[in-house]
């Protein structure tokens, strides 16, 4: 079956702006009386529906026409609400089921988040069967071997904010002092969660769902390479920024925390366009995290007060992020592009 371009685009409007929303009123979705919570929300009907769909238009193969053939959406459609029915419906039931429920509030938070990071990476491994030119793009940039690389890369980032930092503030005549957290239990289950809960958003948002936009985009009518990748990188920076606001008044509070998760999302994805490596915009991602939860070194005055805002770290971190990961595209790009010198021939004597 096809659709015309125009229904192709609002069916993927309406679904990225649901999938955003349920994040937040997931608890208002439809539900059967006569059937078990799990299965028996409006989220799950839809997601049946949408598997009956893709299989009927995987058994179909090809049909020739005009507009867009709906097998195309449904990859997409899939790993936006399998995703959240997963999360939704499945995270909290087990989590306080495999976890001790009389443990401080910030370690269960603390923990949770490691548990729903985990939980991620299987449904990123569970949805990517639903696009193989998706999937393998995915793990190309977040195969191990990239690894080594990112971390060498993330630590001269985060060495190279704080002297930058700490420099300026001595060429000034300041005197900061650089403040570690304290180790605890705690710290050890935020910076192992955050990180983990990082990579795990990599996958799924800059990993399968912008390649897959991406890979979508030609049904749409996106036919330039650089409108592709910016429509892809909009849209997942759009879809993240939703998920991760809290729709409390005041409201302007709320107008600032969406564009600055929005930003924030748009550069993690240009990051992993300039680097083809999801694991180098994971480690920045998390220590952001670890930065906004007072996990990370902070400069304090004399005081013990912190001298400096968390914004201030974070833009030049990411600007450092960008400067080294532009200087490494262009070293590799020069050494790939040199001509290798002619064989030589022997002649004869």
């Amino acid at each position: 079956m096809r659709v015309p371009v125009g229904l192709a685009w609002l069916l993927l409007g309406i679904a990225l702006f649901t999938s955003g929303l349920l994040r937040q009123f997931h608890d208002r979705t439809p539900h059967s009386p006569w059937v078990p919570p799990v299965v028996g929300s409006l989220l799950f009907a839809a997601l049946l529906f949408l598997l009956l769909v893709a299989s009927r238009e995987f058994r179909r193969g090809a049909v020739p026409g005009k507009g867009v053939r709906l097998g195309s959406l449904t990859p997409l459609l899939l790993m936006l609400f399998l995703e959240k029915w997963v999360s939704l419906a499945l995270y909290n039931p087990i989590f306080f089921w495999i976890t001790d429920s009389k443990a401080e509030p910030a370690v269960l938070d603390a923990q949770f988040r490691l548990f729903a990071g985990a939980g991620l990476i299987l449904v990123c491994v569970l949805v990517s069967g639903f696009s193989t030119p998706t999937a393998r793009k995915t793990w190309r940039r977040a195969r191990p071997s990239r690894w080594p690389v990112a971390a060498l890369q993330v630590g001269l980032v985060l060495g190279g904010t704080y002297l930058l930092l700490g420099g300026a503030a001595w060429a000034l005549g300041g005197s900061l002092t650089l403040r570690w957290p304290r180790p605890s239990a705690l710290l050890a289950w935020v910076v192992v969660g955050q990180t983990i809960l990082a990579l795990a958003e990599e996958l799924y948002y800059r990993g399968l769902l912008m390649s897959e936009c991406e890979r979508l985009a030609p049904r749409l009518g996106l036919r330039n390479r650089a409108v592709r990748r910016w429509f892809a990188l909009l849209a997942t920076s759009t879809l993240f920024g939703m998920e991760h606001i809290h729709l409390n008044p005041p409201w302007g509070n709320v107008a600032r925390q969406l564009t600055f998760t929005i930003a924030l999302a748009l550069l993690f994805g240009l990051l992993v366009v300039l680097s083809a490596n999801l694991h180098y915009a994971a480690g920045i991602h998390a220590w952001i995290n670890w930065l906004l939860l007072g996990a990370a070194p902070h400069f304090v005055d004399a005081t013990g007060e912190p001298a400096l805002p968390a914004g201030t770290y974070i833009g030049v971190t990411l600007m450092l992020a960008f400067v080294l990961g532009y200087a490494v595209q262009r070293t590799t790009r020069r050494m790939h592009s040199k001509p290798r010198p002619a064989p030589r021939i022997g002649v004869p004597g």
